[in-house]
């Protein structure tokens, strides 16, 4: 039998790269002011004196690249001047931002944010900006309305309309540079809108300013917790809203939830409450109401029998009818818990792969069982939706085209086969002389990459089903495939213990990364296109595909082997999953883990994220597929 492994996931996102020492400094408990125009002025003239000549030969992205790390670097060994340290991260920032090295000007002002008292996403606007006017091909611009959409959405879900008009400045720029002129009126539309959600707000920060200056105005919480409740949805803000309020409802419920009750019969009494307060409200206040009901009715839900089980499942399954009902583009926000939101059960022998839908809403899910099922996350039932058994042998590796139609599944047949999962019908069928192990879809869907036994990597036209290239270079099965956003590389990994990054467009060998101790199961690219993550052994490896070499930055925390990997779409987050039965979410700027999550009884074999970065998807050896709230960014 082949050895274990594997991935699957279709991931666009950046990763930042924390490229100087391994340990960040730790947080200040206050932050610093940002020094005076004459400390500055006097910091820049000791920068002059020493890196004159190389800030007048950083002409080239490469200089600018390196200069800028220089100096990232010297900023976080000053300590006993605030004003020197401060202006080598200024400058370093705004190289790194010139030389369109995204990953690190956003890491350089997370720094920043950490130290001084800036304000961390206007300035991740003014770089992205510079990043935008120093992007050279289209490429590079598509690649960058990637990066620069999550900053976008963080900015409103902010109510930060200063930032939110700088990241829609720069995205409309970077579409224009992508040569597309769909994009551009696209997000010029949407920044259009950014007035609309500032005007709203008006209103609410003049409730605000009230609250600022008498904390007992009962009036102006209870609006402000209506606001973030009913339209933001971001509950974690509006109850300490509501618990200062007169409302003899939501104030005593705001009060009692935020306690955060683990009995189980007070989780039951706090659910009824809240859906007792739904009916005094209407529309989508009424909704957003019952969902607050649902988040406890699902903690108390593993605990209650008979009357209370029916009732509470039956109230959560209406909601969910309901979400189903208005959702659109993105799944809703129902995961306003941090932890396992569904368990989905059906297999029955051991996942190999999952993924989500490109609108949130469905998760497939392949294994030993020879199966692909398909689940509707915000359905009523658990029972998978589609069910398609025509693989003779073990599925590995399953994906979502963005038509929100078809979806791909490799298998151990020798096939890869394009399914209409509505239907179950197969619509098409790639052969291979052996095992298939994984597949990745470039971002429209044009193209497709397969990991084989044979030891090579093949790309297909997905259109006419005709292979394009080959890709050779392991001395064993391979696993995992990627592509590289910007399209200019391929990058695979297998038995081999070889990471292989390849040029899309030749098929030659770019790099070859040793170092893992085991085989390689899953692989991922920055959204910068220059580095590339990988997963397998007991450690999560990070390769700089321009030197050639293993980054310092490691992700460790699991114990044994870490066979599951999966990038955010903003690429400021992983997910992996291990043997040791965790899944666990890491912050990739400074390579600290945030959360570990409980719940699989077996190793974890696959992970995947939601395309709105919300929510994660896992399969194990366990049999169970889990979608899983990830915390808010």
């Amino acid at each position: 039998m082949k050895p274990f492994a594997k991935v699957t996931l279709f991931s666009i996102g950046i990763a930042i790269v924390a490229i100087a020492s391994t340990h960040l400094p730790a947080q200040p408990a206050q932050r610093t002011p940002v020094p005076d125009a004459a400390a500055q002025g006097r910091a820049m003239k000791l920068l002059l004196d020493i890196f004159a000549a190389e800030l007048d030969d950083a002409t080239t992205r490469d200089k600018k690249l390196r200069l800028a790390s220089t100096l990232f670097q010297q900023g976080k060994e000053i300590k006993d001047d605030q004003a020197v340290r401060y202006v080598c991260f200024r400058e370093a920032r705004d190289l790194a931002a010139k030389a369109n090295e995204t990953t690190l000007a956003l890491a350089i002002v997370d720094e920043l944010s950490r130290d001084y008292d800036v304000d961390g996403l206007a300035q991740k606007a003014a770089v992205l900006s510079l990043a935008v006017a120093s992007a050279e091909d289209k490429d590079a611009g598509l690649a960058l309305v990637d990066v620069i959409r999550p900053f976008l959405a963080e900015a409103l879900d902010a109510d930060h309309f200063k930032a939110a008009y700088g990241f829609g400045d720069a995205i409309v720029n970077a579409a224009k540079k992508a040569k597309s002129p769909s994009l551009v009126l696209e997000w010029q539309k949407r920044v259009e809108e950014i007035k609309t959600f500032e005007k709203s707000f008006s209103k609410v920060q003049g409730y605000l300013d009230r609250v600022a200056a008498n904390a007992k105005d009962s009036e102006a919480q209870l609006e402000l917790g209506k606001y973030y409740a009913f339209q933001k949805k971001r509950w974690e803000k509006a109850l300490a809203y509501f618990a200062l309020c007169a409302d003899p409802s939501l104030g005593p419920l705001a009060k009692q939830d935020l306690a955060n009750p683990a009995d189980v019969k007070a989780q039951l009494q706090l659910a009824d409450g809240w859906w007792v307060a739904a009916i005094a409200h209407k529309d989508g206040a009424k909704l957003a109401v019952q969902m607050r009901a649902m988040h406890w009715y699902e903690k108390a839900l593993p605990s209650l029998s008979g009357l209370s089980r029916t009732t509470a499942q039956k109230r959560i399954d209406f909601v969910q009818e309901k979400l189903a009902g208005t959702a659109s583009v993105a799944a809703p926000p129902i995961n306003l818990v941090v932890g396992e939101l569904r368990k989905f059960d059906g297999h029955s022998d051991e996942l190999k792969g999952v993924a989500f839908s490109h609108d949130g809403r469905y998760v497939a899910s392949c294994g030993r069982d020879q199966t692909v099922r398909v689940w509707d996350t915000l359905g009523k039932d658990t029972k998978e939706i589609q069910n398609i058994r025509a693989h003779t042998k073990e599925v590995w590796s399953v994906a979502f085209h963005p038509n929100h139609r078809y979806l791909f599944s490799a298998s151990w047949d020798g096939t890869v086969r394009m399914w209409d999962f509505k239907t179950g019908n197969e619509v098409k069928r790639w052969t291979h002389t052996k095992d298939v192990n994984g597949l990745a879809l470039s971002r429209d869907a044009s193209t497709m990459l397969t990991g084989c036994d044979d030891e090579k990597v093949y790309l297909w036209n997905v259109t006419s089903g005709d292979e394009i290239r080959r890709y050779t270079g392991h001395s064993n099965y391979v696993y995992a495939v990627a592509f590289s956003p910007d399209g200019r590389y391929v990058a695979s990994g297998g038995v081999d213990k070889t990471v292989r990054v390849f040029d899309h467009g030749s098929g030659q060998p770019v790099k070859v990364f040793d170092g893992s101790n085991e085989s390689i199961t899953a692989v991922v690219f920055t959204a910068d296109s220059k580095y590339v993550i990988s997963a397998g052994d007991s450690v999560i490896r990070m390769w700089d595909i321009q030197s050639g070499k293993e980054m310092p930055r490691r992700f460790e925390g699991h114990s044994g082997r870490v066979p599951a990997l999966a990038i955010s779409p903003d690429g400021r987050r992983l997910i992996t999953g291990g043997d040791d039965r965790t899944v666990k979410y890491w912050d990739v700027a400074t390579g600290k883990m945030l959360h570990s999550f409980a719940g699989h009884t077996d190793t974890i074999t696959c992970v995947a994220f939601s395309f709105d970065g919300r929510r994660a998807v896992t399969g194990s050896y366990d049999r169970t597929v889990r979608v899983w709230g990830v915390p808010a960014r």
